[in-house]
């Protein structure tokens, strides 16, 4: 009996994965519950590390050509539907000398009103992933969300500096993390 009820309850979470993977995948709207924590009573926020480009320093993404960028966050239960990535030309507020990097990050004492205050001079650019999974990334033996978006989607232009990750836990947290970029590649185009 008690194999039933783990295979039942395994099913139910690949299930339910698939169907927030789908949501990504058509583009759901999403960030309903973290305006809903924003703007209530309740505000329950949480900060993580982001690695952009896991492995590579400086974080370089050529903002015209049409390729996967994969992120490392530092969080194993993140909303898939909720996920949305906000280029910034602030500096990041913390050593970018070095990057970030998943296995020693360096994203403690920035808080969530820190990034908060660089959402609020986003210029309404965003991307979401077209593709989430969870791994253990980090070997601390909890999982961590691998994101991949589309370069162009980020719609970078010469001036950003970082990108800012908004999203929502499971249990209904607000999710912020950021990492340093270096677009490459902008021309006129790409001009805000």
């Amino acid at each position: 009996m008690e194999s039933k009820r783990h295979v039942r309850t395994r099913r139910d979470v690949l299930k339910r994965g698939a169907f927030a993977a789908a949501g990504v995948a058509f583009g759901a709207p999403s960030l309903a519950g973290a305006a809903s924590a924003r703007d209530g009573a309740q505000e329950c926020c949480k900060t993580c590390w982001m690695d952009v480009k896991p492995g590579c320093c400086p974080n370089t993404i050529h903002a015209r050509k049409n390729r996967l960028v994969t992120v490392y966050v530092g969080w194993p239960n993140v909303k898939p539907e909720s996920i949305r990535l906000v280029p910034s030309s602030a500096p990041p507020m913390f050593e970018t000398r070095n990057c970030q990097k998943y296995r020693n990050p360096k994203w403690k004492g920035v808080s969530c009103g820190d990034i908060d205050d660089l959402l609020s001079k986003a210029d309404g650019r965003s991307a979401r992933p077209c593709r989430v999974n969870v791994r253990n990334v980090d070997g601390d033996d909890d999982g961590d969300t691998v994101l991949k978006v589309c370069s162009c989607d980020l719609e970078l232009c010469s001036t950003d500096r970082t990108l800012l990750l908004e999203a929502e836990t499971g249990n209904g947290c607000r999710l912020l993390a950021m990492d340093s970029v270096k677009p490459v590649g902008c021309g006129t185009a790409n001009k805000h």
